[in-house]
């Protein structure tokens, strides 16, 4: 039995709620990925950004349940707590809470090094190109989309998708904030997931346009408060990136960009190479050749002008 403390939310459950579209989440089948040499290098790096239990976390979920945790919700992003009604009691968590009820490290994905992609600005449309094949791979390409995409940048998109970054529509179009995400990964950057995640939801409550998110996370939570044994009839079920996609999997892989040197290897490892090219040119380059001798001067002999200077002498007599 359904309980609700206002009309409004009574009102916005059956009058809303009720039509809208709730969206399949899938779990992230990490095992698959490592064993799939063009996405294989991106399990150790959400490892290090501390999403793999994330993203392998399974909850299923219970439509009605979900439906009405959205009438009903309220969310404090300063407080960083939000409340709920489930059947006929209010229900009180913090985001660190939501957090650990889905395998999150609250501390390490929120601390000064998380980047905050709420408060960012989508990325700059001449730096697309960054992330696709070049123009002489072959591939056919269109910037905004997932033609041409590189490897790990096509599989991030697809596994944001499904999971942190819901959406449905079209499936060909790399969105916005899709490659801030894309970017930060690309350069092994934590982001703090549960600030997008609840900005998002903050949105949902509002927007009675937009179909229902992140159930699997949100009953995870409602399962850690309410000890809900009800009937789950919506699975959470496993997603393999471009499994069915042979040409993609057997194409030559794309490696991530090299990481970046500090400055004092940068200037070490320069010098070094100055060196080196100085040696290679030394050895490569043929020595110059020897100037030629120069040429030797005619000097004349002592007394070779003792008669010229004579015969000018008895003329001047």
């Amino acid at each position: 039995m359904l309980f609700f403390k206002t009309q409004v939310q009574q009102d916005v459950f059956f009058g809303h709620m009720l039509k809208k579209t709730v969206f399949s989440h899938q779990t992230i089948d990490l095992a698959y990925m490592s064993n799939q040499a063009v996405m294989a290098d991106l399990v150790p790096r959400f490892e290090s950004m501390g999403l793999n239990n994330f993203f392998q976390h399974r909850c299923d979920w219970n439509e009605t349940i979900i439906r009405q945790f959205y009438a009903t919700l309220e969310i404090d992003l300063v407080e960083e707590k939000f409340w709920w009604t489930t059947r006929k009691r209010t229900y009180y968590t913090t985001f660190a809470q939501f957090a650990a009820a889905n395998e999150l490290d609250y501390e390490f994905i929120t601390a000064e090094d998380s980047a905050n992609i709420v408060l960012e600005n989508p990325m700059n449309e001449d730096d697309y190109p960054m992330f696709y094949k070049s123009a002489r791979s072959g591939f056919r390409r269109s910037f905004g989309k997932t033609h041409g995409l590189k490897h790990h940048p096509a599989v991030i998109n697809k596994i944001a998708r499904v999971t942190f970054m819901p959406t449905s529509g079209n499936k060909d179009k790399v969105r916005s904030l899709y490659w801030n995400v894309i970017s930060h990964i690309m350069n092994g950057d934590k982001i703090n997931i549960i600030a997008l995640i609840m900005d998002q939801m903050a949105e949902l409550r509002l927007n009675l346009e937009m179909n229902l998110y992140f159930t699997p996370y949100i009953m995870s939570i409602i399962k850690a408060k309410t000890n809900f044994r009800g009937p789950c009839e919506c699975k959470h079920t496993p997603f393999r990136p471009f499994k069915n996609e042979t040409a993609f999997l057997q194409r030559p892989l794309t490696p991530f960009p090299p990481e970046p040197e500090s400055e004092s290897e940068g200037d070490q490892s320069e010098n070094e190479g100055d060196a080196a090219n100085m040696g290679g040119d030394a050895q490569q380059q043929p020595m110059p050749p020897p100037p030629p001798p120069m040429q030797q001067q005619w000097v004349p002999p002592a007394g070779y002008f003792d008669p010229y200077f004579a015969s000018m002498q008895q003329n001047m007599n």
